[in-house]
């Protein structure tokens, strides 16, 4: 069985961007960020696993030694930073294209 760990760093993140979501007017309503939240937690804690894993570039390499990718909508495309030991995933950082993090990783 495979477990996830996520940073508390990360899951102060997310939870940050309901309402980073609702005041930049990404979303009218706060249960439509909490929705799109919640579909980002669940890609992380049940699919990660299975998505392809790739090795993060060495420029990033703090954030995580691998990365996965998680499309949310035709605009937006989560980098979810990691390391894997054995059958445990620590999820270290999180970003997306729109962010200055992801810059080299929209290029690949």
């Amino acid at each position: 069985m495979q477990k996830i760990i996520v940073k508390k760093e990360v899951l102060l993140f997310l939870d940050e961007l309901i309402t980073t979501l609702v005041e930049s007017e990404y979303f009218g309503f706060a249960e439509s960020a909490k929705d799109y939240v919640n579909k980002l937690y669940d890609a992380i804690y049940n699919d990660l696993p299975g998505l392809m894993h790739h090795v993060t570039p060495d420029k990033l390499k703090q954030y995580g030694s691998y990365y996965a990718k998680i499309k949310s909508n035709k605009r937006t495309t989560w980098y979810v930073f990691f390391d894997k030991r054995s059958n445990r995933y620590f999820v270290e950082f999180i970003a997306n294209n729109h962010t200055p993090h992801s810059a080299f990783l929209n290029r690949l």
